[in-house]
């Protein structure tokens, strides 16, 4: 299974969804193919599951989705923790699973290449809605149906190694602009002012 085609899909079926991403080859891929003003591109490693925890609490009326890649969820374990106790029904997260840090210019292995399995980690943790999904014509049905479902989803999308990201073109916007865009989109769809103040 391609992640790409896989993120195709999902931009198909957004309309007002809340989407955040976690520095990996996914943020650059998705940032490509959707522009929606929903989406928060996270520049760090680790957040993603975090971050769009606390907007799925905070916002329990829109659908919010995390795309998350093994190497970050890795790197932050105690979020499924976190997520297993509180458990948003409006959260869908997928971890595209590729079995190594392919974002940078390096391809070395996850521990999720050997025996790690994070399906069972997030259930361990009280994730019961957890699956690995391996094929397509499997994302096709669990994974987009689950848009539609009011309940915590998680899965583990088990991908190919893909290099695709290190030839897209990167966006003319930039990642502290996105996040200005993002909480503005908020304040007008949520119709309430968010006390934010930038850098003078």
């Amino acid at each position: 299974m391609i992640r790409y085609e896989c993120l195709e899909l999902l931009a198909g079926r957004m309309t007002d969804q809340l989407v955040v991403t976690s520095q990996s080859g996914q943020r650059i891929e998705w940032a490509h193919l959707s522009r929606h003003e929903g989406n928060l591109l996270v520049g760090m490693m680790g957040c993603a599951v975090g971050v769009a925890t606390g907007l799925a609490l905070a916002l329990p009326h829109r659908k919010v989705i995390a795309l998350d890649s093994d190497g970050s969820v890795l790197l932050s374990l105690f979020n499924l923790a976190t997520l297993g106790n509180l458990r948003p029904k409006n959260l869908v997260v997928y971890v595209f699973d590729n079995g190594v840090y392919s974002g940078s210019r390096i391809s070395y292995p996850t521990a999720t290449s050997g025996n790690t399995n994070l399906e069972a980690v997030a259930r361990g943790a009280g994730i019961v809605n957890a699956h690995t999904i391996r094929d397509i014509a499997d994302f096709k049905q669990k994974g987009i149906d689950a848009l539609a479902q009011n309940e915590l989803a998680f899965f583990v999308c088990k991908v190919e190694e893909s290099l695709l990201h290190r030839e897209i073109p990167r966006p003319d916007t930039d990642l502290a602009e996105n996040k200005y865009t993002f909480v503005r989109y908020l304040e007008r769809t949520e119709e309430k002012s968010i006390p934010f103040v930038g850098r003078g």
